[in-house]
């Protein structure tokens, strides 16, 4: 696994990038994150194929993920 640093204006952030990382998304957001309560934020195209991998990880790590998928494209983000 290998972690980027993202820096946007004032804000920094990590970005892991690694082979099988998203049912090891509940530990590793743990470690950064108090609460129970978390989004998964993805498409429609997207949610089927890893979003319940995603919300079954965080579960695991108890988080209550909601997972809210929005029309692919562009349009979408505005």
């Amino acid at each position: 696994m290998k972690a980027v640093e993202v820096r946007a204006g004032q804000r920094r952030y990590q970005v892991l990038i690694g082979s099988a990382l998203l049912p090891q998304i509940g530990p590793l957001v743990m470690q950064n994150v108090q609460g129970e309560r978390c989004a998964v934020v993805t498409d429609a195209n997207v949610a089927p194929l890893f979003g319940e991998t995603a919300c079954a990880s965080l579960r695991e790590a108890n988080f209550r993920p909601e997972l809210s998928a929005f029309a692919p494209g562009e349009g979408s983000k505005a």
